[in-house]
């Protein structure tokens, strides 16, 4: 797991130099640059695989004409050598760098679909004169790139990019508007102009000046006639090797372990994995609605893991705040990215290595809205003057509450839901604002940027699904929109701040396949991840197994009226708003006094505007 950057066209070693130090944090074990004329690669290592100098790079084929720079891991890189070995290649080191570079040599462009991992690579071509950039099936590493003037400039993140000076930092409104429709700019735009990041499971050639894109994974149709029994065997045994081949690597592996069924479900495939107890990290909160720290201990206790876990405060996590601000330059509106980044704090004071549980909600129905999805269709099922006269009256008037995932909370956010058209009504679900919300709340120079369809993004990644049913479309909304620009986004970008690598067993090819090919039926009867319950029931305690989920949240919305108005105040204060020029400043004290005061829980638009804000304050001014 590292930071990568590059460019092709004009450019020096002292920018490359420069492009590296700002991604630092992401690989504090090694540096390396490479140049010449016309193009430039720079590297920051976390050594994870081969510790050895042999495992430095950029690095390069043996008669020079390839060379790579590397982010992430391939996991059958062991295979993928033993087939090399057979038809006569000889390594000179224990990395799977070599192994793509090897790979490349010997099949091309063809080599990138027989990669499976977490990856972003750039990688240039000599003879072809061509750069060759790759990401990952599910976007699990970043991917940025730049095209100006006959330059194309890459990096890690964004903020490398803007060392070089073919690369101005300014505001993308599309960006910005993208972010407050979906909580995050959605790939390919980024919220800087002419900075795009590189779509998953697609490779970019950059040769002579022209750009273009191939496409070299696509998601599978849904096997109609799969049969449980069946279908939960291969489950078991495509988790049992996803989870221990991400378990290899030359420094020590732990497991985040929150109490929640995924976790729990990673933990034990890695304890059954491993010949030592394996270590796992959770964190808990005083807020007791938000604490899951109990079901982390029973899990931890009944599979014999050395379990470490830290109670966290408020003002903990308010320095979070401020020390994950100021890494990141792209913002993403999950208040998880704290807890995240502590956990992965605490996690790295032990470990190099950690696997996650992320990617369960999205294949196996986890979710809360998929509940909602049920209970939308009874709701349309009454009658007009019902709804509109006894339930939504009702509902507008519950008392405001900020436990986790409150009464009130879950059913104003279900009416948001109600009249919006599938597939967009789980978008309708998780925004923090609708469609008149944004028009109300953004400046002129904004408005002009709001598109006709807010979820033309939507369309685009649906349409690589052809006569897929709404289920289908379903899921892979979460895997292309929330899981991919939120989920893991903020996952690597909290983790590598602190040189930590994570990994997403879940998010394995073969398990990933095997997912999408399962009807309806196998992952949701009841409630979501029905075939995961069934797997796991005798392994792990029952009330860890069938209780609902509960998601890695914060209790900001108490904390905006208590410990954390004033860093609300002063943030998006009426002078600061009207400096940004973003939102309309009248609407968003009219937000602040609504939230403090207890007449609304505008705990999701607040902070998303108390985000933007922050990073508009840290990156642009």
């Amino acid at each position: 797991m590292c930071g990568i950057a590059g460019f092709v066209g004009e450019g020096d070693s002292k920018t490359l130099l420069g492009m590296i130090e700002t991604l630092a944090h992401r690989g504090p074990d090694d540096r390396g640059v490479w140049q010449e004329a016309g193009v430039g690669l720079a590297h920051a290592r976390l050594a994870v695989v081969d510790l050895s100098p042999g495992g430095h790079q950029p690095m390069h084929s043996k008669d020079g004409s390839v060379s790579i720079v590397f982010n992430g891991e391939i996991y059958n890189y062991k295979e993928l050598r033993q087939e090399l070995e057979a038809k006569g290649k000889i390594f000179s080191t224990q990395s799977d760098t070599e192994v793509i570079v090897q790979m490349y040599e010997a099949f091309g462009e063809a080599s990138f679909e027989q990669l499976k991992g977490m990856y972003a690579f750039g990688l240039y071509d000599t003879k072809k004169e061509s750069l060759f950039l790759v990401r990952d099936r599910m976007g699990e590493k970043p991917l940025y790139f730049s095209e100006a003037k006959g330059t194309l400039v890459f990096a890690s993140e964004p903020k490398a990019l803007f060392v070089h000076p073919a690369v101005p930092r300014v505001v993308d409104h599309k960006g910005v508007v993208s972010y407050l429709t979906h909580d995050a700019a959605l790939t390919p735009v980024s919220v800087f102009a002419g900075v795009q990041k590189l779509e998953p499971a697609m490779y970019a050639v950059y040769t002579k000046g022209v750009l273009t894109k191939q496409t070299y994974w696509h998601p599978p149709q849904v096997d109609t006639s799969a049969v449980f029994a069946e279908t939960l065997s291969k489950l078991d045994k495509a988790l049992m090797h996803s989870v221990s081949s991400q378990m290899v690597a030359d420094v020590p592996v732990g497991v985040f372990l929150s109490g929640g069924l995924d976790s729990s479900l990673i933990t034990y495939y890695a304890q059954q994995a491993s010949t030592q107890p394996v270590h796992t990290f959770s964190l808990g909160f005083k807020e007791r609605s938000y604490d899951e720290s109990s079901y982390a201990q029973k899990v931890a206790k009944h599979l014999g893991t050395v379990h470490h876990e830290r109670i966290v405060t408020p003002e903990q996590v308010r320095e979070a705040l401020h020390a994950v601000v100021d890494k990141l330059d792209e913002p993403i509106a999950d208040p998880a990215l704290l807890p995240n980044y502590l956990l992965a704090q605490f996690a790295r004071e032990h470990v190099t290595v950690a696997l996650g549980g992320d990617g369960g909600d999205e294949l196996f129905l986890g979710y809360p809205t998929f509940i909602a999805e049920q209970w939308l269709s009874w709701y349309k099922k009454l009658p007009t003057f019902v709804r509109r006269r006894l339930v939504e009256p009702l509902v507008r008037a519950l008392p405001v509450s900020h436990h986790y995932f409150s009464l009130d909370f879950k059913a104003k956010q279900f009416l948001r839901g109600v009249g919006v058209p599938a597939p967009y009504t789980h978008q309708a679900w998780l925004e923090s604002f609708n469609e008149a919300e944004r028009r109300e709340l953004l400046t002129p120079g904004y408005q002009a940027s709001l598109p006709q369809n807010p979820y033309a993004r939507i369309d685009e990644y649906l349409a690589e699904l052809p006569g897929a049913d709404v289920h289908m479309q379903t899921v892979y909304f979460y895997l292309r929109i929330y899981m991919q620009d939120i989920i893991l986004a903020k996952v690597d970008r909290t983790s590598m701040q602190v040189a930590l690598e994570v990994r997403a067993p879940f998010l394995d090819t073969e398990v990933v396949e095997l997912a999408l090919r399962m009807p309806r039926e196998f992952t949701y009867k009841g409630s979501g991840k029905y075939i995961l319950r069934k797997l796991m029931e005798d392994r792990l305690p029952k009330d860890v197994v069938w209780r609902g989920k509960h998601g890695f949240g914060l209790p900001v919305g108490q904390w905006f009226r208590e410990e954390w108005r004033p860093l609300l105040e002063e943030t998006l204060s009426h002078e600061r708003v009207v400096k940004a020029g973003i939102c309309r400043p009248e609407v968003v004290d009219r937000l602040i006094q609504e939230h403090v005061a207890g007449l609304y829980n505008h705990r999701k638009k607040l902070w998303s505007l108390l985000v933007l804000h922050l990073w508009y304050y840290r990156w642009i001014v």
